[in-house]
């Protein structure tokens, strides 16, 4: 499976909410890695490790209804990095419209990712969630779980 191939179904993994197919893509080492934060800090957010990363998909996905990633427009770099350009049009678990824009440096290594950077728009962010006292954590705070 190429690199680009792996990003599409790593993507549609995420959409279906499948943690348990999520982990198996996933090197024991996976860093994702929040670099814009919700509180403008300059300090990225990171989850260290495959258990935090899923454990943070996890925590993210409580708060989501439905994960749809459209207008996928996704660069194979030819040397294991591969970006993602897409538009989340997502649904809040009490059924609120949810769309952010996100860009993805995804780094591959034998067939595993190994490095997620994620780029979005904090704003919509704290616009989302904010007011619920749901914001998850994307500041340079250590995840919850």
């Amino acid at each position: 499976m190429t690199n680009y191939e792996s990003t599409e179904r790593f993507l549609d993994t995420l959409e279906r909410r499948d943690h348990t197919a999520v982990a198996a893509m996933l090197t024991p080492d996976a860093q994702w890695v929040f670099r814009l934060s919700v509180d403008g800090s300059p300090e990225p957010a990171i989850a260290d490790g495959r258990d935090q990363v899923v454990a943070r998909i996890a925590e993210i996905a409580g708060l989501l209804s439905e994960v749809r990633f459209t207008d996928r427009r996704i660069t194979d770099a030819g040397t294991g990095t591969v970006f993602v350009q897409t538009d989340g049009d997502f649904r809040t678990s009490d059924g609120r419209p949810y769309r952010n824009v996100y860009v993805f440096r995804l780094d591959w290594r034998d067939g595993r990712l190994a490095s997620w950077e994620e780029y979005n728009n904090p704003v919509t962010i704290t616009r989302t969630f904010a007011m619920e006292g749901q914001l998850p954590a994307t500041g340079n705070e250590a995840p919850a779980h």
